[in-house]
């Protein structure tokens, strides 16, 4: 295991060099090999309520672009900055179109009782790139993976979702993670540790 992680990253890091010398395809492959990743930075960095609201696969595909336009101006040379970046146009993209419908403003009550057992959106998982990696069980173990994830992380506080998200999906620091919230590196690591427990004692009790 730490022989297979250790070749992912030295494959990041060889993707992220090339694609900033100006090779596409090598973007291409670095945001296909993030794609999933970046899909449930999206979910969770939606929210229930807009979750009801926004199509999950269109905000990635959006990002994807954002990324893609505006890739020589990432100055970075390693996973945790390129997922730290991948996540800030995220939420740009989250903000601009919740600005845009005045998502923000509105009462999604009756949507979410509507939608609480619903499915990813339908176009969620259709455009994944069709590789052995991407076959239709994994599909299957990814849609679950998210949706029992989200049912859990939408039950803890605001904070201590938001510290989770960026600590396991964006690769951020608890230094970085107390600036972004307004707190101190261990008060960041204590929200964390208590987020943690309490999304644990979740995903194993019934």
């Amino acid at each position: 295991m730490p022989w297979k992680m250790a070749d992912d990253i030295k494959t990041t890091l060889n993707l992220i060099g090339r694609a900033k010398a100006g090779e596409d395809q090598a973007l291409n492959l670095l945001l296909e090999r993030y794609m999933s990743r970046i899909l449930k930075i999206v979910r969770m960095r939606l929210g229930p309520k807009l979750r009801t609201k926004m199509e999950s696969m269109d905000i990635v595909q959006e990002v994807m672009i954002r990324a893609i336009n505006g890739f020589e101006k990432f100055d970075a040379k390693n996973e945790a900055a390129f997922l730290h970046w991948i996540s800030k146009l995220v939420q740009n993209e989250i903000r601009d179109l919740a600005d845009y419908h005045g998502a923000a403003k509105r009462d999604f009550k009756q949507e979410a009782d509507n939608k609480k057992n619903s499915s990813i959106d339908s176009s969620l998982l259709s455009n994944i790139p069709a590789n052995s990696e991407y076959r239709p069980s994994f599909q299957l173990r990814l849609k679950e993976e998210v949706l029992e994830l989200e049912a859990a992380l939408d039950q803890l506080p605001e904070k201590q979702r938001d510290v989770i998200v960026m600590r396991q999906y964006e690769g951020m620091a608890f230094k970085e993670i107390g600036n972004e919230i307004g707190c101190t590196e261990d008060a960041a690591r204590m929200q964390y540790a208590r987020g943690i427990d309490k999304l644990t004692d979740l995903l194993t009790h019934d």
